[in-house]
């Protein structure tokens, strides 16, 4: 949380305080909408995408798909509300765990393979924008993504190559949308930005997001993005900008997620209040017949 802080501080020391105030206006009913349309396109595409790679751990249990998706939407509004961005992957880990031996191993496995897919095509996308740009930062992007995909790479090879590539769908399916919600919110608030430069700093902010600091991805992917406009030709204060319109857009869009999370805990403090006392044991409480000697109240 303090790095993510100490990146975004450090990104609003170099641009100025402009982007912050120009991103708000990214807040308009057309784009609030948009932005929880297309959250929950890119969600079920997840949620799908780790039912699939689910079946490769026999432990883990194959949520329903509507429990797949409810319960991907509780773990982005987590991961956006709590500090370091994987939080709301281990609670699904846990809620997915089931009741036999090894469940909570297998739940774990399906869970970081189908984050290392997601972050693997990610940046595999980001590698083939920076590639005309910067080499260098082509190749640690590609390097990277490389990393990633070897880590799913055990859960890919038991499902089998078809499988495997309907993973690999559902991961570009899912970030399909969440880059169209970047070029929404950058033509908002920096109108003059190319089709080429969008997809360069889209795919840097979402980059960005991945690293586990900071809360809800401000400040990796402020930094991320104003480091991939210098590399454009462009001003860093348009990359910051761009990422901070989306990060309200981010925000807007786990606010499906934090309902269920906010129903979970009505539901759960109802049960509470709802649950009987204990009834005493002969030791803690004795009537009157108990102490003239009749017996236990």
């Amino acid at each position: 949380m303090a790095l993510g802080a100490a990146l975004l501080a450090a990104v609003l020391l170099v641009v100025g305080r402009e982007p912050a105030a120009d991103a708000v206006r990214v807040l308009r009913p057309p784009l609030v909408l948009a932005a929880l349309a297309l959250g929950l396109a890119a969600t079920t595409a997840q949620a799908l995408r780790w039912r699939a790679v689910a079946r490769a751990f026999p432990g883990a249990p194959v949520p329903a798909r509507r429990r797949a998706v409810a319960e991907y939407l509780r773990a982005q509004a987590l991961d956006v509300l709590v500090p370091g961005g994987v939080a709301g992957s281990a609670a699904r880990a846990v809620r997915g765990r089931g009741s036999g031996s090894g469940g909570m191993r297998a739940s774990a496995a399906a869970v970081v393979s189908e984050r290392a897919v997601g972050v693997g095509v990610l940046l595999a996308a980001g590698a083939a924008a920076l590639a005309t740009r910067d080499a260098a930062a082509a190749l640690l992007a590609a390097v990277v993504a490389a990393v990633a995909l070897a880590v799913a790479a055990p859960a890919l090879r038991r499902l089998g190559p078809r499988a495997g590539a309907v993973v690999v769908g559902w991961s570009a399916l899912g970030l399909a949308p969440l880059l169209l919600l970047f070029v929404l919110a950058a033509n908002e608030v920096l109108p003059h930005l190319r089709p080429g430069a969008l997809l360069l700093l889209a795919t840097a902010a979402l980059a960005g997001m991945a690293v586990p600091a900071g809360v809800g991805g401000f400040g990796p992917r402020e930094a991320a993005t104003a480091s991939a406009a210098a590399l454009a030709g462009l001003p860093a204060a348009d990359g910051a900008t761009a990422a901070l319109a989306y990060g309200l857009l981010v925000l807007v869009a786990a606010a499906p997620g934090a309902v269920l999370l906010g129903v979970d805990v009505v539901t759960a403090g109802r049960a509470t209040r709802g649950r009987p006392e204990p009834s005493p044991g002969p030791q803690q409480s004795r009537g009157p017949e108990a102490s003239s000697g009749a017996g236990p109240a």
